[in-house]
């Protein structure tokens, strides 16, 4: 098992790993769309989803896979029904035609104090 890690995506403030890469596979940790230089949530749902893509490719390009190695992403949303469509919308632009397996699910017990994340994904990437 190698970690990956990059400056270019936020890291966690505890003994987490960014990610970790097995037999091809890249595992990505709890992942958040908080800007990697000031740990800032944006207020606005589609630019903290945009961020998330970021810090999500950041941390792939630095396990030398993208986005069209992504196999399965698990989404926990902060209110699912109010945040899905602009998620989607984000999702279905950065992915294109490739379309991984997804779950998604909704709770507010999420993050660290104070943040007030809407999303956080974990991701399963096959780099072959």
């Amino acid at each position: 098992m190698q970690v990956i890690h990059t400056d270019a995506a936020p890291t966690h403030a505890g003994p987490v790993p960014q990610a970790v890469e097995a037999g091809g596979w890249i595992y990505v940790s709890a992942l958040f769309g908080a800007d990697p230089r000031e740990r800032a949530i944006p207020e606005d749902a589609r630019a903290e989803a945009e961020q998330l893509f970021d810090n999500l490719a950041a941390i792939l390009t630095a396990g030398g896979a993208g986005l069209t190695d992504v196999v399965r992403v698990g989404i926990v949303m902060r209110n699912l029904q109010q945040d899905r469509r602009v998620f989607n919308e984000v999702w279905a632009r950065r992915f294109g035609e490739h379309r991984p397996a997804r779950s998604a699910l909704e709770s507010s017990a999420f993050g660290r104090p104070g943040e007030n994340a809407r999303f956080m994904i974990e991701v399963a990437a096959y780099r072959g």
